[in-house]
């Protein structure tokens, strides 16, 4: 990308020209304007304008973060920052105005914040020792400043390459970049950063400190600065108590009313964030209100430094303040806006106040049930309390039944694990070979056990001997949570048509939490309100969902038995090895998904669109009143049916791993017949593992 470049028109008639960048280089500009993709890969040159030392993670690499800086844009402010994440000792040791050679660095995109860089396996650091590198015209006798590579860091940079760096840096203004004594001071506090976290609930008066909190409130501008209300969900006995009248969900897809009655508006507050003591009130002056004023809107999450705590002007309440910091680096900024959807390279003190803003919404929720359940009692309280009292009875019930059930669940799955130990060397011996089965080399899964089940077994049903009386009785379980390794063929799959195998839900800010799963699947997301309705700005997200009817592979040549196999999304990915999206908005991946599946099923879509096509030439002669001969025995039931309709279906056995589970019934008639009361389970089936090879 060709530099671009603030010279006055006497500056361009009397200096050479700018030194052109090595070729695949990109300029710094670029990066910070968004021309390029967040996720490629580039080359980048730059000069060292300031660096926080490595810090641990939670995992093997230490965290160490430079910003560089380039003729694109000497002049300003701006720089990039740079994340390395690297055990200790391949770090890069860096000082004031060293030059640094990048290759194959990732362009990053963290929530609405500017791009930056960081490391990938495959990314090459070379550094340049500022004191060393050498005056002009000795332009190529640069690699003598060059530090000896740590870890992965071999790249012997090109003559041109060492030619470019001695140019840059007689050319670029260092005055941007501090003296050394003053980079090694900064440097030396970053180490201080890591101590300075704090919950809200546990700051107080004369703290320096960092937070991470999300901004419950549209932020205020006053010219020479801009307020802001931010909580982590936490309370502190020191902070304003903002009361329960009026609060709003900062989910709700209508805050300010816009939709409402007149009488609705008139009574509408504009506070948004949580009640009680669990905000603060936060005073930016510049640069950081530059910032907010641009990229920080209520909902959002953000990581603050430094943020001085203090009495505010009442004399009561705890507030924060955030000026800019003396003996900075010009321009630095303290307010960074959080990704919350890359729940990988997730700061864990974020993942822990999401799930603190989860719970919240949960126990509103909860407590406004309870405000509108006691309104509408009103004259009939004895007759409620009465109700609830029962109603406590079935609640003490239910959570028995559950126990009960949980350990039922348990026994059956040790009782079978100890059969299935006991019959695996018969099993063994009564496994067909590979070869002899004619499996489909080109499906492979994971080798979760080398016992083969047959479908029979798996569908076999569960029981639990129990003890009532004196006497032992045998209960059936619904379901059993077990995984199992078998050799099947698909014989059918639903829904009918490709283009209906994904299907998109609207995107929730609580996916990031590890124990969600129990939220998702019975759809009481602490987000929902009753009173939502169908936003179309709302993040939508795509999935595979589809099922597979999967016949066992006897190697006798008769058909087997048979059972529905679910597909969720993560075993879809696995399975077919691409991404859901809108199949009908993208014909190109359709056609992927149908090769793919091709060598799963055969010629199976062929017999199934057949069987339609004949459906429906059927149907429409019966409506001209044509006599139509029907192909079905009158006799036939409904897996007859299935065995029948697809008899020319040519397609190799495989190997799969199938797991099985159990989820409740009636959900959807939940509220209808109470939460407390208990609809049962019904035993499902699912694939997982499992991949069809490019």
């Amino acid at each position: 990308m060709a530099p671009s470049y603030r010279k006055t028109r006497s500056a361009v008639a009397s200096a050479p020209p700018p030194p052109e960048l090595p070729p695949r280089f990109t300029e710094i500009r670029s990066i910070i304007e968004e021309r390029v993709s967040a996720g490629s890969f580039i080359d980048v040159v730059g000069m060292v304008k300031d660096c926080r030392l490595p810090i641990s993670t939670r995992g093997p690499d230490f965290k160490c973060q430079l910003t560089l800086y380039d003729l694109s844009t000497q002049g300003d402010q701006e720089g990039v920052a740079f994340d390395i994440f690297r055990p200790k000792t391949n770090m890069p040791q860096v000082s004031a105005r060293d030059i640094i050679l990048l290759t194959k660095v990732k362009v990053q995109q963290r929530g609405v914040s500017p791009y930056s860089l960081i490391t990938n396996r495959i990314t090459a650091i070379r550094v340049y020792k500022a004191d060393k590198i050498p005056e002009p015209p000795n332009y190529e006798e640069s690699s003598i400043a060059l530090i000896p590579g740590q870890g992965p860091d071999t790249l012997v940079p090109t003559p041109e390459q060492n030619s470019y760096v001695t140019r840059l840096y007689h050319e670029i203004d260092k005055d941007q970049a501090p003296d050394v004594e003053k980079f090694q001071e900064l440097a030396s506090q970053s180490l201080n950063i890591k101590q300075k976290f704090r919950l809200l609930q546990d700051v107080s008066e004369g703290d320096f400190c960092d937070l991470i909190v999300q901004v419950a409130r549209e932020p205020y501008d006053a010219v020479d600065k801009v307020t802001l209300y931010v909580s982590d969900y936490t309370e502190n006995e020191k902070f304003f108590n903002y009361t329960f009248e009026g609060v709003k969900d900062l989910t709700a897809n209508n805050p300010y009313g816009y939709t409402t009655s007149i009488d609705e508006a008139s009574t509408k507050q504009e506070w948004l964030g949580p009640y009680g003591k669990r905000t603060i009130q936060l005073t930016c002056y510049e640069p950081h209100a530059r910032c907010v004023r641009t990229d920080v809107a209520a909902g959002n999450w953000l990581y603050l430094r430094n943020v001085q705590i203090k009495y505010g002007h009442n004399g009561n309440n705890l507030e924060g303040f955030m000026r800019e910091e003396r003996n900075a680096v010009a321009g630095k900024l303290n307010v960074d806006v959080l990704d919350i959807t890359d729940r990988h390279g997730m700061n864990p003190n974020l993942l822990e106040a999401i799930r603190r803003y989860r719970d919240y919404l949960k126990v509103k929720k909860k407590q406004i049930q309870d405000l509108n359940a006691a309104s509408e009692a009103g004259a009939k309280r004895k007759a409620s309390l009465g109700g609830e009292q029962s109603k406590n009875t079935k609640m003490r019930r239910a959570v028995k039944r559950k126990e009960k059930m949980k350990s039922k669940v348990q026994d059956a799955r040790e009782q079978r694990q100890s059969e299935e130990t006991q019959e695996s060397e018969e099993l063994q011996q009564s496994r067909e070979p590979r070869s002899e089965l004619g499996l489909n080399p080109g499906v492979v899964c994971e080798s979760y056990s080398p016992i083969i089940s047959s479908i029979a077994s798996i569908l076999e049903p569960m029981y639990q001997n129990v003890t009532s009386n004196g006497q032992t009785l045998k209960v059936g379980l619904p379901f059993a949570c077990a995984n199992y390794h078998a050799h099947v063929r698909v014989v059918d799959f639903r829904p009918n048509s490709l283009e209906d195998f994904t299907s998109c839900r609207k995107k929730s800010e609580f996916e990031v939490l590890s124990d969600n799963e129990d939220d998702d699947r019975d759809g009481s997301d602490p987000s929902d309100t009753d009173d939502s309705s169908y936003d179309r700005n709302t993040p939508r997200v795509w999935e595979w969902r589809f099922a597979l009817q999967l016949e066992d592979v006897n190697g006798a040549g008769q058909p087997g038995q048979r059972l529905w196999a679910i597909i969720d999304n993560p075993s879809g990915q696995c399975l077919t090895n691409l991404d859901a999206t809108d199949l009908r908005r993208h014909p190109d991946r359709l056609s992927m998904l149908k090769e793919r599946m091709f060598r799963l099923w055969g010629n199976l879509e062929e017999q199934k669109i057949a069987a339609a096509t004949a459906a429906a030439a059927k149907e429409k002669a019966a409506r001209q009143g044509k006599r139509v001969v029907d192909e079905q025995p009158e006799s036939s039931d409904v897996e007859d049916i299935n065995v029948k309709r697809f008899e020319d279906v040519s397609n190799m056995p495989f190997t799969c791993c199938i797991k099985q589970y159990g989820v409740p019934l009636g959900q959807r008639n939940k509220r209808l017949a109470g939460a407390e009361e208990s609809m049962g389970w019904e035993r499902v089936f699912g694939l997982f593992g499992t991949k069809i090879c490019d």
